[in-house]
């Protein structure tokens, strides 16, 4: 069966180096990787890079965010907007412009996502059902509670992992490429400036395929 698209999907290129570009203004950095004449967007530190610019298949330069340019750079995502096999991908989890349907390792982002978002007793048919992702953004959280917050988020994302799981075990029918294998948290933050949760999932699907699903809430 095939789920409607409420996912965009994007792969990240394969990075090999990251440098500073020297002599450039606005602060710029060099990416050299795989096929990035291919690239569509830069993130640093998950801002997007205003503008970046194609060096050759392989390199392109990319200004660092105004944002970023006063922060240490602990990540550079490069994004191309063409899927291409072997390749992982960056889901973002949003209402897109046009209705399609979607399957493979989309819909089982997708589902996943609804899961860890949903609040226990929301349906009334499994009130048990739900991560309690969502439950978690209305609550007052001072600097002193990240640590808190961020357990919290773990543990719905463990717990929505364990009830896809479950529930998938009762259809054999589902192909491998919408069966959950296992999900871990790469990363959790919290800004108590501007009250921003950020997760970044990373799910195996039992054929092998792999997404990383990037919630921003």
């Amino acid at each position: 069966m095939i789920d409607l698209q409420i996912l965009t999907i994007r792969d990240l290129l394969p990075i090999t180096n990251v440098d500073f570009a020297s002599r450039v203004s606005p602060p710029s950095i060099i990416i050299v990787g795989s096929r990035m004449d291919q690239a569509s967007s830069v993130f640093v530190n998950d801002a997007e890079s205003p503008e970046f610019a194609v060096l050759s298949a392989n390199r392109l330069i990319a200004q660092i965010p105004a944002s970023e340019r006063s922060s240490i750079i602990r990540k550079v995502s490069v994004i191309a907007t063409s899927p291409a096999i072997n390749r992982r991908s960056l889901l973002l989890f949003e209402i897109t412009s046009s209705i399609r349907g979607i399957s493979g390792i989309e819909k089982l982002v997708q589902a996943y996502c609804k899961q860890l978002l949903q609040s226990p007793g929301t349906d009334k048919f499994r009130p048990e059902e739900g991560g309690g992702l969502l439950k978690l953004i209305g609550r007052n959280v001072s600097k002193g509670d990240t640590k808190n917050l961020q357990a919290s988020v773990i543990g719905a994302i463990g717990r929505a992992r364990d009830q896809v799981i479950a529930r998938q075990n009762l259809d054999r029918r589902i192909p491998s490429d919408e069966r959950l294998l296992s999900v871990t948290a790469d990363s959790v933050g919290f800004d108590a400036l501007t009250t921003t949760l950020t997760a970044s999932i990373s799910l195996s699907a039992v054929s092998g395929k792999q997404a990383t699903a990037s919630l921003t809430l």
